[in-house]
């Protein structure tokens, strides 16, 4: 009696509800003589006699209404069950998890996730803002979908997909600005300087640079946050070497922009994924609008 076939006692509620082999057999585009069969065979698993037959219809015997009752009880529950489980799956299907460096996370995206709430507003994103190697831990354990930083060494077991290179650039206040169209890192030697963290790709790239043109800058301020490393400069106390990605969060600043001119290795901004990790649909709409708008940064 273990093994009672779901299909049988599918069959039967139908025949229950019914009071009709006939009906039951045209619901379920089956033969009369079908659900009939079905109903004996369940019947001689269970050992007792489900319905009365009779020449208009069949009607439940006292066995078959406990079974009746009980039979629609927990198939009812099992389909809440799986209307609970289509439920989280669509809500996770909506859910996006990525991450991104914060010298792009405080600029730019603000306004690309708003446009994406705007059009899909069942899709809900979260946003996780981070430094370049915590990203790429949390990318191997697929804590996130995706995220949005620059191209670093040893990144075999991800899939980088270059959108915009990212020159440096000197945010130069009055009290220091000399007029130049451009500046080298020789340039700023005697000058009070404002870095990035030796946390951050950025700071990894000047600091390579810097010992290759055999240059020491006088670093007052080393900072986390490009916001930071910009309102510094704004306040005269030194001039901020950031990516131009961060100059988005500028605004109207009391200082000039002003290239680097030294040949220094390009900092590439793409897309990061785990290797053979498959994205949504959603998630690649979200993508597919981060592209178009990193593209204009160009």
């Amino acid at each position: 009696m273990s093994n009672i076939n779901l299909k049988l006692l599918h069959t039967f509620l139908l025949a229950a509800e019914h009071e009709s082999f006939r009906k039951a057999a045209e619901e379920s585009n089956r033969s009369p003589s079908a659900i009939s069969m079905q109903i004996r065979d369940l019947e001689e698993q269970i050992g007792v006699l489900l319905f009365r037959r009779t020449p208009q219809k069949v009607l439940l015997t006292p066995e078959g209404r406990i079974l009746f009752e009980q039979a629609k009880r927990a198939l009812q529950e099992v389909q809440s069950g799986l209307d609970l489980l289509t439920e989280s799956a669509q809500s996770r299907s909506r859910h996006i998890r990525m991450a991104c460096v914060p010298t792009l996370a405080s600029g730019w995206l603000p306004n690309i996730l708003a446009t994406f709430k705007v059009r899909h507003p069942r899709s809900q994103v979260q946003l996780m803002e981070l430094s370049t190697t915590p990203m790429l831990e949390l990318l191997k354990r697929q804590d996130v979908e995706f995220g949005i930083g620059p191209e670093v060494p040893d990144m075999a077991d991800y899939e980088f997909e270059p959108i915009l290179e990212d020159p440096l650039f000197a945010c130069v206040p009055p009290v220091f600005d000399e007029g130049q169209s451009s500046v080298s890192f020789a340039d700023l030697v005697e000058k009070p300087a404002i870095l990035l963290s030796k946390t951050t790709a950025v700071r990894g790239l000047i600091d390579e640079t810097l010992e290759t043109l055999a240059v020491r800058l006088d670093v007052q301020f080393e900072v986390q946050a490009a916001t930071t490393a910009l309102a510094l400069a704004a306040s005269g106390l030194g001039i901020a070497i950031v990516p131009r990605v961060a100059l988005v969060q500028a605004g109207v600043q009391r200082f000039r922009v002003v290239p680097i001119s030294d040949q220094i290795k390009l900092r590439r901004i793409g897309l990061i994924t785990g290797r053979g990790q498959v994205r949504r649909p959603n998630t690649e709409q979200l993508i597919a609008l981060i592209r178009s708008s990193l593209a204009d940064l160009r």
